[in-house]
């Protein structure tokens, strides 16, 4: 029985392929937009200094990369 429902349930995928999305609505986005520009999150209180990069820490600016402010970090000599 279920041999007979496949051909059935494909041909109704199929047809659900094959028709148009509806149309988008005027002024509609697909994504919600942050208008604040993010800032740096290092130290307590936070930098707060723009502009940043992601980091899996958080936002960082330039002078905070996580590469830069590990306790281990030795600048070359």
């Amino acid at each position: 029985m279920r041999a007979l429902d496949a051909p059935a349930r494909l041909d109704r995928a199929r047809r659900l392929l094959d028709t148009a999305p509806p149309a988008p609505l005027p002024g509609q986005l697909a994504v919600e937009v942050d208008e604040t520009p993010p800032v740096c999150e290092h130290g307590n209180p936070r930098c707060g200094e723009t502009p940043v990069r992601p980091y899996v820490q958080g936002p960082r600016c330039e002078a905070h990369q996580p590469a830069n402010t590990r306790p281990y970090f030795q600048p070359p000599k």
